[in-house]
C-alpha cells in the first residue's frame, strides 16, 4: 500500500510553484494537443461568419472569439506556470478539452438556438479552471495573494454564464459580457492595485508576467495553427466550383500568398522575441496577440467568400472584410513589435519597420473604397501586405554588409 501511494504521488503530483518556473523548455505534445481543440472551435466561428458576412455577425464573431480566446489564454497560461509533466496535468487538459469540444458543438449558433448549450460548456470549462487555479494558492501560499484573486472572478465568471442559461436571450448575452468583462480587467486591476507595497507580491506579479522563450513558441504555434483556417478556405472555396477556370485558379493562388505573406510578416518580426520586463508591455504583448489572431480568423472567412465570387462581383461587405481584417493584423504587428526586446544591431531597422507596417495597413484600407476588380485587389493587397518584409530585408542586407566591411 505505501508503494502505491508514494507511486501515486509521484503520478498526482501538486501544482507547480511559480518559483518553480524554467525559464527554458520546450513546448509539449501535450500543448499541443490541447491548442487543437481550441481551431476546431474558432473554425466553427469562423465558417458561422463565411456564411453571413455583415455587421451583426462580424460583431457576434467578436464577442464570441473574446471569449474563446480568453480560455485559451488562461488554459495556457496555467499549464506555463504551473503545469507537470503527470498524470494530473494531463488528466485537467483533458477534461478542459472536452469542455471545449461541447463549446464548438454549439458554437455555429452560440448567440442563437444553441446558446445555452454553449453557456453549459463553458460554465463547465471555468469551473474546471477555477479549481486549478485555487489549488495553486493552496500549495504554494507565497502565490495566494495572486491566485485568491483570479478564483474569485473565475467564479463570478462561471457563475453569471450558468445564471444565464435562466435568463432569456439577450439579457443571457450581457451576463456573458458582464463576465467576460471581469475577467479581462482582472490582470489589469492586480497588476496595478495588488501588492503595490509589498515587494513579495511584486514579485509574484513579475514571475507570473515574464515572457519565456516557451511562451512565445506557444503563442507563435498558436497563430500557425489558426493560419490553417486560411489555407482552409482557399481549398474548400476552390473546391466548392463545379468548372474550375484560370481566374478561380489565379484567385485561389493569391489567397495563398496573403496566407503566406502573414506567416512571413508574423514570423520575421516578432516571433522567437522575448517581451521586455514590463508588466504593461508584457499585458500589451498578450492582448495585441488577440487582435492579431483574431484578425487571421477573419481573413479566413472572407478569402472563402472571395473565392466563393470569383465568377461574380465581389460584394462590398466581403471587400471590407478582407482589406480591414488584413489591416488588423498588420497594426497588432506593429504594435507587439513596440513591447519585445530592441535586437541589437537592428534597433533603428525595427523602428522604422513599425512604420512602414503602419502605412500598408493604411494603404489596403483605402483599397477597400476601391471598385477594384478581384485579382488586382488581391495583388495590390499582397504588394503592401509584403512591403514590410521587403523593406526589412532590405536594412538587414544593409546592416550586415556594413558590419562585414568594418
Amino acid at each position: 500500500m505505501s508503494i502505491f501511494i508514494h507511486n501515486f504521488r509521484r503520478w498526482w503530483q501538486p501544482p507547480r510553484n511559480l518559483h518553480d518556473r524554467p525559464e527554458h523548455r520546450q513546448v509539449t505534445f501535450l500543448e499541443l494537443f490541447y491548442d487543437l481543440v481550441y481551431v476546431v472551435l474558432i473554425a466553427e466561428l469562423t465558417h458561422a461568419l463565411a456564411s453571413h458576412v455583415d455587421l451583426e455577425h462580424l460583431r457576434n464573431f467578436a464577442f464570441l472569439f473574446i471569449i474563446v480566446w480568453w480560455a485559451w489564454l488562461n488554459g495556457t497560461i496555467y499549464h506555463e506556470l504551473h503545469g507537470n509533466n503527470d498524470i494530473r496535468t494531463r488528466v485537467f487538459t483533458f477534461l478542459q478539452m472536452f469542455t471545449v469540444a461541447g463549446m464548438a458543438v454549439f458554437a455555429h449558433d452560440a448567440l442563437g438556438e444553441t446558446s445555452v448549450g454553449f453557456a453549459l460548456s463553458f460554465t463547465a470549462f471555468q469551473l474546471i479552471l477555477t479549481y486549478m487555479w485555487w489549488r495553486t494558492g493552496v500549495h504554494d501560499p507565497n502565490h495566494r495573494p495572486l491566485s485568491r484573486p483570479y478564483v474569485i472572478a473565475f467564479l463570478i465568471n462561471t457563475l453569471l454564464f450558468f445564471a444565464s442559461v435562466f435568463v432569456d436571450t439577450p439579457d443571457r448575452f450581457y451576463l456573458w459580457g458582464i463576465a467576460t468583462l471581469i475577467s479581462i480587467i482582472l490582470p489589469v486591476i492586480m497588476n496595478l492595485m495588488v501588492g503595490r507595497d509589498d515587494p513579495n507580491i511584486q514579485a509574484q506579479i513579475e514571475l507570473s508576467t515574464a515572457s519565456t522563450p516557451s511562451l512565445v513558441e506557444r503563442f507563435g504555434l498558436f497563430n500557425i495553427i489558426v493560419l490553417g483556417e486560411v489555407l482552409v478556405a482557399v481549398v474548400q472555396g476552390v473546391a466548392g466550383h463545379h468548372d474550375l477556370t484560370l481566374e478561380i485558379g489565379v484567385i485561389g493562388a493569391l489567397g495563398m500568398l496573403i496566407a503566406i505573406g502573414l506567416w512571413w510578416v508574423y514570423f520575421d518580426f516578432v516571433s522567437h522575441r522575448l517581451v521586455r520586463k514590463s508588466v504593461i508591455l508584457a499585458g500589451l504583448w498578450m492582448y495585441m496577440h488577440l487582435l492579431v489572431t483574431a484578425g487571421i480568423a477573419t481573413i479566413g472567412a472572407a478569402v472563402l467568400n472571395v473565392i466563393k465570387h470569383a465568377n461574380t462581383q465581389l460584394p462590398t461587405d466581403v471587400r471590407w472584410l478582407l482589406v480591414v481584417s488584413i489591416a488588423i493584423v498588420l497594426i497588432g504587428i506593429s504594435i507587439i513589435m513596440y513591447t519585445l526586446q530592441p535586437r541589437t544591431p537592428f534597433e533603428s531597422a525595427d523602428r522604422k519597420g513599425q512604420i512602414v507596417m503602419m502605412l500598408s495597413s493604411i494603404a489596403i484600407i483605402l483599397l477597400g473604397f476601391t471598385t477594384l476588380e478581384t485579382i488586382p485587389l488581391l495583388g495590390l493587397v499582397i504588394v503592401f501586405m509584403l512591403a514590410p518584409v521587403l523593406f526589412g530585408l532590405t536594412m538587414w542586407i544593409n546592416i550586415v554588409v556594413a558590419s562585414e566591411s568594418e
